[in-house]
Formats: structure tokens, sequence, C-alpha cells
């Protein structure tokens, strides 16, 4: 009994699944494909009351204050608002504290975007030129500048591992840049009457939540009292208001977890479970709420309304279009059509694709790690699929019913055509990834079991080196990856670990408390946690990760303010500068760098691949009679019960 009722109270909640399905990227673009289509078919069937319904007047009266819109214009104006201020959150947690939080690489995509911006308009421009197309169909230029973000995200999610990871994140980037711009557009080219009043009560509004910020103010509720003003104000001024959205979740603070706050946090939580108390769980909430930033509590509170409502409902407010023989004939052959067709399918991945490769070879940026120019150019194709911002330019732009109608076809088979391409880019992608055999670098300092840090046995059939840094944002996705290659591989693969510095001064701090913890042979364990704590380490961080390793906290400090262990560290930077390897992680399959995707699938096939090969010619060393046994699977077991490293004691 006592066994179901544990299993009836872990199975998930209806609510629960909930989540977790708006959670996925690829089931909030089936809901987004779904509504579009049930769009489709309600503008087609006989009798249809697709247009007069969403063009039904709905009014908000305050007093004497009316805010009237049809229901189309609630949807596009207000819930969009918040779909933009989602992404604008998440972009923003990407640039303070994950991938693109190193400038150089957030160039890349900020030049991509900016010619995925203006190349299709050109490409646009010259169709419709030589179409010989009215002057309102040409105004509608802003139709073929932007990346549907949800459909995108939604495609990379089917494929999966198919793909690098920070590809996802390179197109995030890119997309939201591009709707930044796409929506500069709007507010600039696409406002007819600008009310300057409004919109100085709007930056008023702005300013506040700088200062909010500034007073390390952490209750949501404070800004999200700010954020009606600042809509209205941005409504009222003739600038389309989900500029309001992208403003506010740009500026909401975002901030890595503070080790005072979450030991405040589990204090709090702790006391409560002492002496349970309505109090005493109140302080707990509050703890444990404000230990998480603004910016991550609003992605929470807004992911599953967005993906399960928001977008899904402004699909179905804007994806009818009527489909019928007369209207897909004149589409057929409307330059407006095709001048779409082209700025979305050729112009993207022309725009994006020369952007960043010109932008790289100029030394502007770097591209993440993991991606190449073939990578660039899927990205490109997949920055093909327009349709949120298209649909908001179509009824902006286009007041003839007709021209507007072959706007919408146009958008529609290009996202189509877009999206078919993009599947065949990351098909062949994903088999040239596969097929790459690992760089012809070599490494360059064998592999010795009585110097480096050893999972596994030196001499098995396959070896992984890793050139790393605790405090690199892929640090706890790395040992994720490497965790699953030694379940699927055990005996067979031994796994290294080496240092690869940044120039964050915890980089440096962080390996030589690893090997404070070599020396105490509790490596892995030290490993684990400060993999664990990726992208968050500072000094207290990491004197908290060797009590959770069960070190001597005492002797770590010692070495830590001797340097005992600086010279280990930096030999292996060096090794690491000498093969011109630029930031972590960097790895050797089989003694030779790995130039392919960070998957699990295709790592796992360059190691097979390359079985038996001559690698590093690894030197194994006889063990000690007295020491450890080898770390054995699974790995990330928690530290307390981790076995001890299989290391002697230096």
């Amino acid at each position: 009994m006592r066994g179901t009722a544990r299993a009836e109270e872990t199975r998930p909640s209806a609510l629960g699944r909930l989540v977790r399905l708006a959670d996925s990227d690829a089931a909030a673009a089936g809901v987004l494909l779904a509504a579009t289509l049930v769009a489709l078919v309600w503008a087609n069937v006989p009798g249809s009351t697709y247009e007069a319904t969403w063009h039904t007047p709905f009014a908000v009266r305050l007093g004497d204050a009316v805010l009237e819109m049809d229901l189309r214009h609630w949807v596009n104006d207000a819930l969009m608002a918040v779909f933009f201020c989602l992404i604008s959150l998440e972009v923003k947690r990407d640039l303070v504290l994950g991938e693109f939080r190193d400038t150089r690489r957030i160039r890349i995509p900020v030049v991509a975007a900016l010619a995925g911006l203006a190349v299709p308009a050109l490409v646009f421009l010259a169709v419709t030129g030589l179409s010989d197309q009215p002057g309102e169909a040409r105004a509608a230029w802003g139709v073929v500048i932007s990346t549907d973000t949800a459909f995108v995200l939604g495609l990379l999610a089917v494929v999966g591992r198919s793909v690098p990871v920070n590809l996802r994140a390179f197109v995030l980037a890119l997309s939201v840049v591009d709707d930044v711009g796409a929506l500069a557009v709007i507010a600039v080219a696409y406002t007819d009457d600008l009310t300057l009043l409004p919109l100085a009560v709007a930056v008023v509004g702005l300013v506040a939540v700088l200062a909010l910020r500034r007073l390390r103010v952490w209750r949501g509720w404070a800004y999200l009292l700010l954020a009606v003003p600042i809509w209205l104000g941005v409504l009222a001024s003739g600038v389309h208001p989900t500029v309001a959205g992208v403003a506010i979740g740009l500026l909401l603070p975002v901030n890595p977890f503070s080790a005072e706050e979450v030991d405040a946090a589990e204090a709090a939580a702790r006391a409560y479970g002492r002496t349970p108390t309505s109090s005493g769980a109140h302080r707990a909430v509050l703890s444990l709420t404000r230990s998480v930033s603004v910016n991550e509590r609003g992605q929470r509170l807004f992911r599953p309304w967005v993906n399960l409502a928001v977008v899904p409902v402004f699909a179905l407010a804007n994806a009818g279009v009527v489909l019928s023989g007369e209207t897909l004939a004149a589409a057929a052959t409307s330059g407006l059509t095709w001048a779409i067709v082209a700025g979305l399918v050729v112009g993207k991945v022309v725009g994006v694709t020369s952007a960043s490769l010109a932008a790289v070879r100029l030394g502007l940026g770097r591209l993440p790690s993991g991606l190449f120019p073939r990578h660039v150019i899927a990205a490109g194709v997949l920055s093909g699929i327009g349709f949120t911002i298209s649909l908001f330019i179509i009824d902006l732009a286009l007041d003839d019913p007709v021209l507007a109608a072959e706007a919408r076809i146009g958008v529609l088979a290009a996202s189509v055509v877009a999206a078919l391409l993009a599947l065949a880019a990351v098909a062949v992608v994903r088999a040239v990834d596969r097929s790459r055999l690992p760089g012809r670098q070599r490494l360059a300092r064998p592999v010795r079991a009585d110097r480096d840090h050893v999972r596994g046995r030196v001499g098995a059939p396959m070896e992984l080196v890793v050139y790393a840094s605790f405090v690199f944002t892929n640090a706890g996705r790395t040992a994720e990856v490497v965790d699953e290659l030694r379940q699927v591989l055990g005996e067979d693969l031994v796994f290294v670990y080496r240092h690869l510095l940044t120039d964050d001064p915890a980089s440096a701090r962080a390996a030589e408390a690893a090997e404070a913890a070599h020396a105490q042979s509790r490596f892995w364990p030290m490993h684990d946690a400060m993999a664990a704590r990726a992208g968050r380490l500072d000094d207290r961080t990491i004197r908290r990760c060797a009590v959770d390793a069960g070190l001597n906290l005492a002797r770590v400090d010692d070495a830590l303010a001797s340097g005992a262990h600086a010279d280990r560290v930096r030999e292996d930077d060096d090794d690491a500068r000498a093969m011109a390897l630029d930031e972590p992680p960097r790895f050797f399959v089989n003694g030779q760098l790995y130039d392919g995707p960070f998957d699990v699938g295709a790592m796992r096939t360059a190691l097979e691949q390359t079985a038996g090969r001559s690698r590093s010619r690894a030197v194994p060393a006889a063990a000690p009679a007295d020491a450890p046994a080898e770390d054995a699977l699974p790995v990330r077991a928690p530290a307390a019960r981790e076995p001890v490293d299989p290391e002697p004691v230096a």
C-alpha cells in the first residue's frame, strides 16, 4: 500500500503534464501548425464566419475611458506583446548568462540579422519592380524581413539531436534580433501618426522599470504594474504596441544565482521542515522566489501561455485566407506573391549566410562552439520561415483585400517551402557531421594515467579527451554528453579531462581547486559538483563544491592561497594554446581534434569509426597497491556517494 501511495504521489498531475508540454518547442510548433490549419479550414468552409468573428468589436471601460478594438487587434496588439516579451527575456538571459555573454559571439547574429532584414527587402523590391506591381504592393516590403521564431524553434526541436545544441541559441538570437529590427521597421515605416505625449508616458514607465532594477526589486508584480501603462502609452502613440513587450523583456533583471540567497532559501526550507507553520511556509516561498531572477520567473510564467494559447490564437486570427481556384490562380501569376516567396526563401538564406561568413572572415566575431559554415547555411534556410511578423505587416501595409490575400498566400507558400528546404538542409548537415572524421590536429601530449584525470581504463579501444573549463556555460552539458557516451560505450571508452582556461578569473580558481581535489583523490566528485553549477561559479561556490565533494576545506584553501597547483593547470592550458584551441570545450577523439556537432550520436559515430587507429599513444601507469577503485558507472551519482578518484595522490 505504501508503495502504491508513493507511486500515486509521484504521478504527474494533468497540470504538470500540460506545463511540460508547454516547455516543448516541438509541441508548441505542433499546436501552432494545428491552429493555422484550423484557420484555413474555417476561412474556406461555405458560409464562413471567419472574418466576421475576428472583426467583432470588444471594449474595456474604466469610468469614462474606453479602449475598443476588434478581436483580431486585441490578439495582434495585446496578446502578441506577451509573446515578444518572452522572446526578449530568453535573449536577455543568453546575453547575460548564456552563450552570448561573450560579445564577440553576439556580433555575428546581429550582423546576420541586419543582412537578413536588408537583402530580402531588396529582393522583394527587385521582383515587384520587374513585375510592375502597384505602389501599395511595393510598400509591403516589410513582409519578408522577419523570421517566425516559434516555427523555427519547433522545427529544431523536431530534429532534436541531429544538430548541435548551440545552433538553437544562434538561431534564437538571430530570429529575435531579426524580430526587433522588424518591429523597428514597423514603428518607422508603418506608423502613420506618431503622438509624442503617450510615447513619453511609455518612456517614463521604462525608466521606472530601470529604477526598480537598480533598487534590486525582486517582486514580479511591481514590474507587471508598470507594464500596463507602458503598453497603453505605446499603443496610443501610434507605434506598434508589441514594441512595449520587447522593451520590457530586455529591461527586466537577470542575474546568476547568488550563493547567499540560495543559502537563505535552503535555511528557510529547513526551518519550515522542522517547524511547519503557515508563516514558515510563507518565508520559505519568499526566499525561494527571491533566489530566482525576475527574468527566469517571467519565462516560467509566460511560456505555457505563449506556447499553448497566445501564438496559436494569433495564427487562428490571422492565417485564414480563402484558397479558391480563383485566388490560387491569381496568386500564382501575382508578382507580389512571388516577391514574398523570393524574399523569404532566397533573400534570407543569402543575406544571413553571406553576412555571417563575411563577419567571421573579417574578424568581427566568432561562431559559437560546435558551429561551422554548414550550420550557418542551415540557419539561413531556417530563417526563411516567416509567419508572425509577416502577417502583422500584411495587415498594416495592404488595404486592398485582393493584394492582402495574395500576400498571405505568398507567406504560407514561402513558409512551407522554407520549412521543407530547412529539413533537407538539416539532413545534409547531419550526414556531413556524421561522416566527418576528427580534424587533422593531433593531441600533442599523450594521455598518462599517472598525470591525467581519467575515467575508464587507459588503453581502452576508444579515447575521448576534453579541454574544458568549469566556468564555461557548457560545462554542465559537456558532463551530460560524456556521461551518456560512457553509459553507451562502457569499458570501451576512456575519458580524460584537461584544463582550458577562459578570461574569467574564476576559471583558473576552479581549475586549481579541481587539482587540489585531485591531491585528495577526489577529482571526479569535485568535477561533478562544479559542472553542476556551470556558469555561476565564484570563490564561495567553489568552496561549497569542495564541501559537497567531501574535501578537506582547509587543505583546499591553503592550496589556492599558495598557488600550489597553478603550474599543473598552466601546463594543460599552454598545451591547448599551442594546439590553437581557442575556447572550451574542445574534444579529441582517438587522438585527433573533433570537428563535429556537440551531440552524443555524432560523437559516438566518430569514436567508433576511428577506434583502433593511432591515437595519442596513451601511457598506462602501474597503479599503487592501495590505489582506489576506478570510477564506476553510472557516473552522475551524488558527490557524497561517488567512488573516490582513481588517481594516485599527488
